[in-house]
């Protein structure tokens, strides 16, 4: 009957939260226009509500934070239990996961120092905190955005101790600051490859701005030359595809910075199959300018496939003045051989008669191939002498 009475004078909890807010705001402006002096609390709640916005679900996230800090100036005593009890489900099966992370991060623990015979040392006991405080927030923010969809209330705006008050849980301080090392990351790799669009210095491109560096990202993996933290990285690959909220701030940045990417990293791998094939066919020298161009106005960075289209583009012109192959008669000259020095054959041709794919890798990398000792018996194609070395022009 006590639940029945609850529900029929609080028919919706989350919506009596905005009547609690405001009249939170009527106090505070109220002391203003009477020169009232504001404590730290309401000087710090203005700012909040400056950097967070006016999103509904926001405001009914400082308010349920507000009853939570001062149950005793509530004029609806049971709110909080009546949150709680909407999202009970929700709350057990979080703190049980969470629970269960912490039991067998210990007993790995455990086991660990048992074979090194002794006290973790502080890294490994670091590193172990850490790994446990990664895998909680793992299993934790699926319930707190679906509470926050559930009640309309942005959870996840609050501090760690008005979401504990407010869940009446403990253990919210990692998990929240987790969360926003999360986004964070997600953010800065945005922001680094919208750079490239606008950066005209000749610094290195970060790592991220190639197909295999953001596609092991966003498979949860590090990729070589990235220093991004595999604990995070992984954890955000499988947060990724869980419930999406448009009540929670962090759910919808997230959402909005991970299918950026995802975009991103799909008009990337269109690009370079486009490209590469041009690469490959035959192709006028107008559409392969344009392609050099769209490369190197993109975000995109692929050297190799650069120098690919570049030299497709040379080949096209030695054809036009007459510097061709003298075997195929049609790819443009890019091999000298040696101690005849001439010039006259392409790579194609030249790696056919290769016999090594040692030889054949360096002739393509360092432009340089010593064939003393070797199986390989090449011939200069113009003058028929055995050819000692030979190198790319």
């Amino acid at each position: 009957m006590r639940a029945m009475s609850g529900a029929m004078s609080l028919p919706s909890s989350s919506a009596h939260l905005s009547e609690v807010e405001e009249a939170r705001s009527a106090r505070v402006q109220r002391a203003r226009q009477h020169g009232g002096k504001r404590g730290g609390r309401e000087e710090e709640e203005e700012n909040e509500e400056g950097e967070r916005g006016q999103h509904p679900a926001v405001t009914k996230a400082r308010a349920a934070a507000q009853l939570a800090t001062y149950p005793s100036q509530s004029v609806f005593p049971h709110l909080l239990s009546d949150l709680r009890r909407e999202v009970e489900a929700e709350l057990r099966d979080m703190q049980e996961e969470m629970e269960k992370v912490e039991e067998e991060e210990s007993k790995r623990a455990v086991a660990a120092n048992a074979e090194k015979g002794g006290m973790p040392s502080a890294r490994d006991y670091l590193l172990s905190m850490q790994k446990m405080g990664v895998e909680k927030t793992t299993v934790a923010l699926p319930h707190l955005v679906r509470m926050s969809s559930q009640l309309d209330i942005d959870l996840l705006s609050l501090f760690s101790k008005e979401l504990e008050g407010v869940l009446g849980v403990r253990g919210m301080g990692d998990v929240l600051s987790t969360s926003a090392a999360l986004l964070r990351l997600v953010q800065t790799h945005c922001k680094e490859i919208r750079s490239m669009h606008e950066s005209s210095s000749s610094s290195p491109p970060p790592p991220i701005c190639s197909t295999s560096a953001l596609s092991s990202f966003l498979s949860g993996k590090v990729a070589a030359g990235m220093e991004d933290d595999p604990l995070l990285m992984h954890a955000l690959s499988t947060l990724a595809s869980t419930h999406t909220c448009s009540a929670s701030g962090w759910r919808v940045d997230l959402d909005e910075g991970w299918t950026y990417l995802e975009l991103t990293c799909s008009h990337w791998l269109e690009m370079e199959e486009r490209m590469g094939r041009a690469a490959r066919e035959e192709t006028s020298m107008d559409k392969l300018k344009a392609l050099v161009s769209e490369l190197d106005q993109s975000s995109l960075t692929n050297d190799d496939l650069r120098a690919r289209l570049v030299s497709r583009m040379l080949a096209l012109t030695n054809v036009a003045v007459g510097d061709v192959c003298v075997m195929c008669e049609e790819r443009g000259i890019a091999v000298r051989f040696f101690p005849c020095r001439h010039s006259c054959a392409c790579v194609e041709c030249v790696m056919r008669e290769l016999s090594s794919e040692e030889e054949k890798e360096s002739l393509t990398s360092m432009g340089f191939v010593s064939l003393k000792g070797s199986d390989t018996k090449l011939a200069c194609f113009e003058c028929g002498r055995q050819a000692m070395s030979i190198t790319s022009l």
